[in-house]
């Protein structure tokens, strides 16, 4: 899983731009959350939990190691992982407008000794807080 930041051209017109393994990230969910979701999109406040799984570092990987998940700490940071993946979920049709997401909880994690990179994606639309 390779995502970064938007990128700034120079010159006397900079314009922003996704790198691209960004955009082959993205587009690669797009195509899988639009399979899963064939419904009209949420509307309303919604809340979207996003677990990033990163392939372990071998310096992890030691028989003296921990065997689960393990934070992760560096770059790209979780909010720009975050803008790439809520990208993709409003370009797939599960939401309109990312401007709906009113609960937004992210964890960036490495993987567990033997588990694969994933993303793990979940978006339930929001009740009226007065209402249980």
């Amino acid at each position: 899983m390779a995502m970064g930041r938007p990128r700034f051209s120079g010159g006397p017109h900079p314009r922003a731009y996704l790198p691209k393994k960004t955009r082959s990230w993205v587009a690669g969910a797009i195509v899988i959350l639009a399979a899963y979701w064939r419904r009209e999109p949420l509307e309303g406040p919604v809340a979207v939990e996003l677990v990033f799984v990163h392939s372990r570092p071998k310096r992890l990987c030691r028989r003296k190691d921990p065997s689960g998940r393990l934070w992760r700490g560096v770059r790209p940071d979780l909010d720009n992982l975050a803008k790439s993946a809520l990208d993709a979920i409003q370009a797939a049709g599960i939401i309109k407008d990312d401007a709906q997401v009113a609960v937004l909880e992210g964890r960036d994690m490495y993987a567990a000794k033997g588990e694969s990179p994933k993303v793990e994606i979940s978006v339930w639309r929001l009740q009226d807080p007065g209402h249980p």
